[in-house]
């Protein structure tokens, strides 16, 4: 990743790398801020249940233990007020997804919330933390100023690295995910996004940035928005790696697949809320965040993604895949037969140009063999906005690169260049 700002805290072991980022804060231990753990939930009471246990088992005080349910079905309220009558519960009549929970159960926390150095943590139920994972976060907020995620990894493997840092890459749209950590990397600060599950924020970045926006985001992306969000407005972002979440990831909603599937299993991936490349998410997403000039070309993408889908893995790639070998090879003859075909050294000279500056106005790039040069699709657009020196010349050379004859003929000598050299070094070129 590029500009990685990776910190290598002191200490052998988590418990001496917290005391060391309390002693550099001065953060006194009978000082500690308010956590507010907010759950959102619908069914799965078995989950919630464990979620509460864990976080009532941690080391760290205040905790104050928030569960957001979202119009669960199996009894969820009553069990938990009646196994944890100190836990609150927030109730709603419709099902709110994950964003409306999660809004809900911060909204309680902003209201409660008496100090600036207060903190939200978001959790998932299908999750399990250590007793000192919200010291551990709280000490390496204060000590970082950031809103932090940890060490996530699989519960069925915990070698099985899930997520150590999130990234937004525009062009290609796509979220990479650090999963491989240098053994002294103790934080990393430069991620782009942090997940809902098991992070840390300020409540005074909430109030500044707004909460989990439910509206537009119901379940998916809600996250990356949120934290993306944050970290437009000015605030650091960062993973801490001095402790560790583990999520049940078979527990996860709808995943993109690349098996063959119906027309509707495709359309339901593509628009479901469930789905985690929900069309409507990412179109929102794009719309809010994707740089200026971008955003058409990224919307282009997800309806190429769908038609894709649609026609090579249903019932359509039987008409598609024939469709699609015609329809591509009728563009490779039209691209061969309005593209200039290459250009030996002699044609360059005999013009009275020089290749060296043809390579440095965009035009060609040097071939694998010596001598021979390609016309560039780039150089092509850069000479009709005239912006290439003895415009005229060149274009005129590339004409004549476009006698079919003289194309044909310099292809087969090209090829039978490059079979010759790569003969004599023993190799392919």
């Amino acid at each position: 990743m590029s500009d990685v700002r990776c910190v290598v805290c002191g200490g052998a072991n988590m418990s001496s790398a917290v005391s060391g980022i309390r002693a550099s804060t001065g953060q006194a231990l009978d000082e500690h801020p308010t956590v507010y753990a907010v759950i959102p939930v619908f069914n799965r009471l078995h989950f919630t249940l464990a979620c509460i246990r864990f976080l009532k088992a941690q080391t760290y005080a205040p905790l104050r233990i928030i569960v957001a349910d979202g119009g669960s079905t199996d009894g969820s309220t009553e069990s938990i007020r009646a196994a944890f009558p100190d836990v609150v519960v927030l109730t709603a009549k419709e099902e709110l997804w994950w964003a409306g929970s999660m809004a809900a159960g911060i909204d309680y926390a902003l209201h409660e919330s008496r100090s600036d150095t207060d903190l939200v943590l978001m959790m998932n139920n299908d999750t399990e933390i250590p007793a000192d994972y919200v010291s551990t976060l709280v000490a390496a907020s204060q000590h970082f100023d950031a809103a932090v995620g940890s060490l996530i990894v699989d519960s069925r493997d915990e070698t099985h690295v899930l997520d150590a840092g999130e990234y937004v890459r525009w062009s290609p749209y796509s979220f990479p995910v650090k999963t491989v950590l240098d053994p002294a990397e103790r934080f990393c600060g430069d991620v782009d996004v942090l997940p809902g599950r098991g992070s840390l924020v300020p409540l005074r970045m909430i109030r500044a940035a707004g909460n989990v926006d439910a509206r537009r985001f119901p379940h998916y992306l809600a996250d990356y928005e949120f934290f993306y969000r944050l970290k437009r407005q000015g605030f650091r972002l960062g993973v801490c790696y001095e402790t560790t979440l583990r999520a049940h990831i078979e527990e996860t909603g709808i995943v993109p697949s690349a098996d063959v599937a119906s027309v509707g299993e495709v359309l339901r991936e593509a628009f479901s809320r469930r789905s985690m490349i929900n069309i409507v998410d990412h179109w929102r997403f794009i719309s809010l965040y994707a740089p200026r000039g971008t955003k058409p070309w990224l919307w282009l993408r997800l309806i190429v993604r769908l038609c894709h889908s649609l026609a090579m893995r249903t019932t359509l790639r039987w008409i598609a895949k024939p469709a699609w070998f015609v329809i591509s090879g009728v563009v490779r003859l039209l691209l061969f037969s309005v593209r200039p075909g290459p250009i030996d050294a002699a044609m360059i000279v005999s013009e009275g140009l020089a290749s060296e500056d043809l390579i440095a106005a965009g035009v060609v790039r040097g071939a694998a063999v010596d001598g021979w040069y390609i016309v560039r699709w780039r150089g092509l657009a850069r000479l009709l906005r005239r912006n290439v020196p003895n415009g005229r010349v060149v274009a005129r050379l590339l004409i004549k690169a476009s006698n079919p004859i003289l194309k044909v003929r310099n292809w087969l000598a090209l090829r039978k260049a490059s079979q010759a050299a790569a003969g004599a070094s023993g190799k392919e070129l």
